[in-house]
């Protein structure tokens, strides 16, 4: 049966599967106890006045309370506003700027993170469109000067709300993304087509199975984690979501839970195997209970992982996604060759879906197995970038097909493969950024005249390199600009390496001069 709104969801899970636990870090409820809760909580958003079409910023790790304010938000056609937990001051701002939640929900600190200082210094006029700030955790109540601030628990008490006010086609959720070209968007997706495209992930991923146990440990905050805990809700599936994560404890909590669904990227894969290794003394099959695990390769330096985690059980399979058209859009399947189980593309997950390849050059429609840019038309995909009409438009072609920016080819089995993003976006911490971001940061600085940013492999992941051009009336520190980046953006952003230059390499080409970035990259290898 299809589900299109998300109350009808919550309340199917707690029928079918009522008694059946999600496990957090420190407590643990059930499907009957989360419907509930969320029926509660959107009765507290209500009494502070969120309703219809309202955004709330939801700034949190993996909590119980992360989900009972997604489903709040569905119960009264809210729309939830995903902020990575990584987020500093400029990336805050710019949500409050240009989304504008009438209620931002938060923890104090996570990990070395003082979110609260972090709140503390952003600019006090954005602040304008926000009636409450929600502190998820049991620290003291923190009392900002500008809003008021409210214990999530105080959600709860005033009431369940008895109907739901939302539709099919309610916006749902909101994620920030990046493009090549612009400053981050914000991709809003409704709960029909959330819904749709949850139903068709559980059932690729046999997660109706009855001994089904899904690890959650990627963010809920990325499309990846948010697709995974959806297509869970919706089988209806045990979980064990760990607040953040952390190698050694997800590694035990697959054992001990018998996980037979876990997801993520290689550099995740890979610690938790050798911590697998480590905890049972199996060198062989440390994880012998696992049947999915949809892998995404981030890191260069892992391009050898596969081989090992096949060897020792792990069973990978490559998806390919995007926030546009969510994570797991489609997906290689369990009995194809190793090889090519762990090449991004696959099937679309979708039967409705159509994905073709156009020329870049000619804007010829190309024949199989030839590369070009990636086209695809969906049931199940965006619905706009929020506040921005004209890159809505200018993001599908005329007959309705998303221009997605990626390279690829497509096969004639109804498969496509995934080869690169077609400009020069940066994967860093496993998440897309513009480099854009990145620069217009740096530049915003005394010292810069402009910048460039490229990303380049090294052991612990992709890192960024920022190239600058000086500002020749004053000295240039390199550990000032570095910090400077370090107190306003997310920490996989910030460049590990900040490298002067009396000028960029250049092209020329019909549309003007361009920079090379792939000679930048060059030089940032030599230069780390």
């Amino acid at each position: 049966m299809t589900f299109n709104t998300f109350p009808k969801l919550f309340q199917n899970a707690a029928k079918v599967a009522g008694d059946k636990k999600i496990y957090f870090n420190d407590e643990v409820t059930t499907y009957t106890e989360l419907e509930l809760e969320t029926r509660r909580v959107a009765g507290g958003l209500a009494k502070l006045g969120v309703g219809a079409g309202d955004r709330v910023g939801v700034w949190l790790p993996n909590l119980k309370a992360y989900l009972g304010l997604l489903g709040a938000c569905g119960q009264l056609g809210a729309i939830l506003v995903s902020m990575n937990t990584r987020f500093r001051g400029a990336e805050i701002e710019d949500v409050l700027r240009r989304v504008k939640p009438k209620v931002v929900a938060f923890v104090a600190e996570l990990g070395r993170s003082n979110h609260i200082d972090i709140i503390e210094n952003i600019e006090p006029d954005l602040f304008s469109c926000v009636e409450a700030l929600i502190q998820c955790d049991g620290r003291d109540l923190y009392q900002n000067r500008h809003v008021q601030t409210l214990y999530y628990d105080s959600l709860v008490t005033h009431g369940l709300l008895e109907h739901p006010l939302c539709e099919p086609g309610s916006g749902c959720v909101i994620f920030n993304t990046s493009g090549t070209t612009s400053l981050p968007k914000f991709v809003l997706h409704n709960q029909q087509r959330v819904l749709a495209h949850a139903e068709d992930v559980a059932r690729i991923l046999e997660m109706n199975k009855m001994d089904t146990v899904v690890l959650q440990s990627l963010p809920f905050c990325g499309v990846f984690g948010f697709v995974f805990l959806m297509a869970a809700i919706r089988a209806a599936a045990p979980c064990v979501m760990p607040e953040i994560f952390e190698a050694s404890d997800s590694a035990r909590l697959i054992i001990d839970y018998k996980v037979t669904h876990a997801a993520g990227g290689d550099d995740m894969f890979s610690r938790l195997l050798e911590e697998g290794i480590r905890v049972t003394n199996d060198a062989q099959i440390p994880f012998p209970d696992l049947r999915f695990c949809p892998y995404a390769s981030f890191n260069s330096a892992l391009a050898d992982f596969p081989k090992t985690a096949f060897k020792r059980g792990i069973p990978l399979v490559a998806p390919f996604g995007m926030s546009e058209v969510f994570s797991f859009f489609s997906l290689r399947k369990m009995e194809d060759p190793q090889n090519i189980r762990t090449i991004g593309g696959g099937f679309p997950v979708n039967i409705n879906t159509k994905v073709r390849v156009r020329d870049p050059d000619t804007q010829e429609i190309l024949d199989f197995e030839k590369e070009g840019e990636l086209e695809m038309r969906s049931p199940n995909i965006f619905v706009e970038y929020f506040g921005d009409v004209k890159a809505s438009m200018a993001a599908f072609t005329e007959d309705g097909f998303l221009r997605t920016g990626d390279l690829g080819t497509v096969s004639k089995n109804g498969s496509f493969t995934y080869l690169g993003r077609m400009g020069d976006v940066l994967r860093l911490g496993g998440f897309l950024v513009n480099p854009l971001e990145i620069e217009t940061h740096l530049c915003s600085h005394e010292m810069v005249e402009d910048a460039q940013v490229v990303s380049i492999a090294t052991d612990r992941g992709n890192k960024a390199v920022a190239f600058i051009l000086l500002n020749e009336n004053i000295a240039f520190c390199e550990t000032t600009v570095t910090e400077y980046c370090r107190q306003n953006l997310a920490g996989f952003k910030v460049p590990i390496k900040i490298i002067p230059v009396d000028a960029f390499p250049t092209t020329p080409s019909p549309n003007g001069t361009k920079i090379q970035k792939s000679a930048l990259r060059e030089l940032a290898v030599q230069s780390i």
